[in-house]
């Protein structure tokens, strides 16, 4: 994880609401769109399925860091993922 995603991490654990213009530049923003948890069988993590931007195929997400309560964003090892 770099260190931008450290501070946004801490930031999220405080209760603070982001803004897609208050991330650092460094941390990708990505949208995910028809989500959801993925099963995972072999690994205790929780990760996110969906469609990425392009709408076309299916993407896994890396291991979420950090979710909203209302299920409007996550942090995950990669990325920043707004979910709609």
């Amino acid at each position: 994880m770099t260190p931008e995603m450290e501070r946004l991490l801490e930031r999220l654990q405080t209760g603070w609401r982001p803004k897609a213009d208050e991330i650092d530049m460094r941390v990708r923003q990505r949208r995910l769109f028809d989500w959801s948890f993925a099963p995972s069988f072999s690994r205790p993590e929780a990760v996110l399925i969906g469609r990425p931007e392009s709408r076309k195929g299916v993407i896994r997400t890396g291991e979420i860091l950090w979710i909203d309560a209302g299920l409007e964003w996550a942090l995950c090892e990669e990325d920043f993922w707004w979910l709609q």
